[in-house]
């Protein structure tokens, strides 16, 4: 089978391989997964660079996420398994998901421990199925991690991204009204299309200015946040008493200043999100609504550019270069 091999930390070009091997056969616990597409995110690029730590053998498999069909089974799973369509997630990181695992979905033929392969539903393509693992399960708990938002008002900055994408889309389909923030015009468009009730540019005015004008002082009760940095210092201006915020990055500032006394005194709520990390009952609790979502045609992720597996150099530059709005996959 061909696969693609991460063989050092550094550039795309210099560091990923794309070799013939042997395919594998599945042990006890796990599947063998025929794949249709690999979804190519934000940390697989940063943890082949060198950003999220050392290489762990001579040679690793890449990609955390993806979709096929299981052709094979271990000892332990139920062989009605065999020829169900499925999706993927955490495949390339550590049991605790804090460092980098042996395996990954960059190639034709995937092993992964049977519970991190979740049945498809019929109504999602393997596409779309590359795109679940990380933006839509992050998406998932930045908005759900402090409750339901029925009947709430949640802001998403930077709605037409990958995961602001699909948080859009949680958020309506839970019952909440949604308010979006983007940098352009056509992104604007891709956050309506996506659901949201209200979209504001950012460069147009100060993001507080602008929620202020549009629903008065404190009148959001959560934010799904792409950068907390910036965002960090208005959060008792725009908040509810009680609000909360999910926040899944920090790209202006990795060290971002917390204004303790005004979050205090609005009892506001800070999440930092790690989908890696989730616990087993997050991860469990967002596998159950994307599925139920995309059963129902209610999560479609948005899909920038497609990629052969040949050209997986050119999909990391692409995510590396920070132009592609919403996601990148390789099919396979």
């Amino acid at each position: 089978m061909k696969a693609v091999f991460n063989t050092a930390r550094g550039t795309a070009r210099d560091t990923l391989v794309l070799k013939e091997t042997d395919t594998p056969a599945p042990g006890p616990g796990e599947v063998l997964v025929a794949m249709r597409a690999s979804g190519v995110n934000p940390s697989d690029v940063k943890l082949r660079s060198g950003a999220q730590g050392p290489m762990i053998a001579d040679q690793v498999l890449v990609h955390n996420d993806g979709a096929g069909v299981i052709e094979a089974v271990g000892d332990g799973v139920g062989p009605a398994r065999i020829g169900q369509r499925v999706w993927l997630y955490n495949v390339n990181r550590s049991v605790d998901g804090l460092g980098q695992g042996p395996l990954g979905t960059a190639a034709q033929y995937a092993i992964v421990p049977a519970h991190l392969a979740v049945e498809l539903p019929e109504a999602a393509s393997f596409e779309a199925g590359a795109c679940i693992g990380v933006p839509a399960m992050t998406a998932h708990r930045a908005l759900m991690w402090a409750g339901a938002v029925a009947g709430k008002t949640v802001l998403v900055t930077g709605g037409a991204g990958a995961v602001g994408h699909s948080a859009i889309q949680i958020a309506k389909a839970k019952g909440a009204r949604v308010i979006a923030t983007v940098s352009s015009e056509a992104k604007a468009e891709i956050a309506r299309e996506a659901g949201a009730d209200e979209v504001l540019n950012y460069k147009n005015a100060p993001l507080a200015d602008q929620l202020t004008q549009l629903l008065g002082a404190g009148g959001i009760d959560h934010v799904v946040d792409v950068d907390i940095a910036a965002h960090m210092k208005i959060y008792p201006q725009i908040l509810k008493l009680n609000g909360s915020v999910g926040a899944y990055a920090s790209a202006s500032d990795l060290t971002p200043a917390l204004p303790f006394y005004p979050l205090a005194f609005r009892n506001i709520q800070i999440q930092p999100v790690f989908v890696y990390s989730m616990s087993d009952a997050a991860k469990a609790e967002a596998i159950a609504d994307i599925n139920a979502l995309l059963s129902a045609g209610q999560l479609a992720p948005r899909i920038d550019r497609s990629f052969a597996l040949e050209d997986i150099a050119a999909a990391h530059e692409a995510v590396e270069a920070g132009t592609l709005v919403g996601n990148a996959i390789l099919k396979i």
